[in-house]
């Protein structure tokens, strides 16, 4: 459940300023290329964008929290590696050793989302940010982009956006609004 990150291939050699991209077009894995605004780009867009706004979430955490976004983090590389592989690639996506996100990993995300139920049942929906709590309203920020990253997943071809995918992004930010939830109670 690293999410593959043991097993992660780095690309030796690569450079990140390619200028292909000044065109409009972006690379994908294993040689494969789509516009900027691929259905396919927009989701990666949307995740590395969530990925992001974890990181500046995790940053004010500090024990369990922490190590859960971490976690979370970590599985959202995969899924990115997953989003940015080319339909008819994923034998190659596979034989290179990258992970992928399945029913182990939404398990997890169900089991962690239940045991902080279990501690922050629904009391209604929140408005960010009301306790005067940074942290609380920055897991909000992140509730936010999960939602649009699952969104955006719905908007890519199935052979690329796996229903596994999609369901741990709609657990994610299930869990994401209890984890604020949470810090909204503590920070009152």
């Amino acid at each position: 459940m690293d999410g593959g990150l043991g097993k992660r291939k780095v690309c030796p050699g690569m450079s990140i300023t390619t200028k292909r991209g000044d065109e409009g077009f972006t690379d994908l894995l294993f040689g494969g290329k789509v516009g900027k605004g691929d259905p396919q780009i927009e989701a990666l867009g949307a995740v590395d964008e969530l990925n992001a706004a974890l990181g500046l979430a995790r940053v004010a955490m500090d024990g369990e929290a922490a190590g859960i976004v971490d976690r979370i983090q970590k599985l959202l590389v995969t899924l990115m590696g997953e989003l940015a592989t080319p339909a008819g690639k994923e034998v190659e996506y596979e034989n290179s050793g990258f992970g992928r996100i399945g029913p182990e990993e939404i398990r997890w995300m169900e089991e962690w989302s239940g045991e902080v139920e279990k501690e922050q049942k629904f009391k209604g929906w929140l408005r960010p940010g009301a306790s005067g709590g940074e942290l609380a309203a920055r897991v909000h920020l992140a509730r936010t982009v999960a939602r649009r990253a699952e969104r955006r997943t719905w908007m890519v071809d199935d052979g690329i956006a796996s229903k596994d995918l999609r369901v741990f992004l709609n657990r994610l930010s299930d869990g994401l609004w209890l984890m604020a939830s949470k810090f909204e109670s503590e920070e009152a």
